[in-house]
């Protein structure tokens, strides 16, 4: 066992001295990582479940901690988990550049896109999807809509299914509208098709 202030894992210590981003040591960027916000809504002291006899609550919560990364050419702030943190520094590019640091990049304009989650609260559905008891999401400036559908589909796994089966349902019914529609009208022709030959 190392003597010291603190342990630190054999492989992460190897990454750390293999690894410098533009002359930074690697863990320099591990101790001055900027902490996030826990993810999820769960907190000391939350009521998790309550029975008549019972109720469960949480205690105590506990975690490496969290911190935010930058993609070294878009500026773009994603979180991660200390424990991964190290893994994510060694990331690089085919060109060989590393894709993030914990130091956000001077100089570079962040591209923001116009569109929000579609769980997001000021989407024009957001009554029905909370009769439906889906997530509200506050993830915003999605570039296009194929990165917004690849959020709903992994971040919002239910939400994603439970709207899919809506629109599919709605398709249907679209389809079988048209089709009675379509038979009237090949129906009413017929008719008077038939009226004019009797006439």
């Amino acid at each position: 066992m190392e003597t010291g202030n603190e342990y630190v894992r054999p492989a992460v210590q190897e990454a750390e001295e293999r690894m410098t981003t533009h002359g930074t040591a690697i863990e320099e960027l591990l101790r001055d990582a900027e902490a996030a916000v826990e993810p999820g809504d769960l907190a000391a002291g939350q009521i998790i479940n309550r029975s008549e006899d019972i109720t469960m609550t949480t205690s105590e919560l506990q975690s490496a901690g969290w911190v935010y990364v930058y993609d070294t050419l878009t500026a773009d702030r994603s979180v991660v988990n200390r424990n991964m943190l190290p893994q994510q520094l060694e990331k690089r590019r085919p060109d060989g550049s590393y894709v993030f640091s914990t130091r956000k990049p001077e100089g570079i304009e962040i591209i923001v896109g116009d569109l929000n989650c579609f769980l997001h609260g000021d989407d024009p559905n957001r009554e029905a999807y909370d009769r439906m008891g889906l997530v509200t999401c506050v993830k915003t400036g999605f570039l296009n809509e194929l990165d917004r559908a690849n959020h709903m589909r992994y971040r919002h796994p239910r939400a994603y299914a439970t709207l899919e089966n809506e629109r599919v349902r709605e398709d249907r019914e679209a389809e079988r509208l048209e089709r009675t529609a379509l038979t009237e009208s090949i129906k009413a022709m017929a008719e008077s098709n038939g009226g004019m030959k009797n006439a």
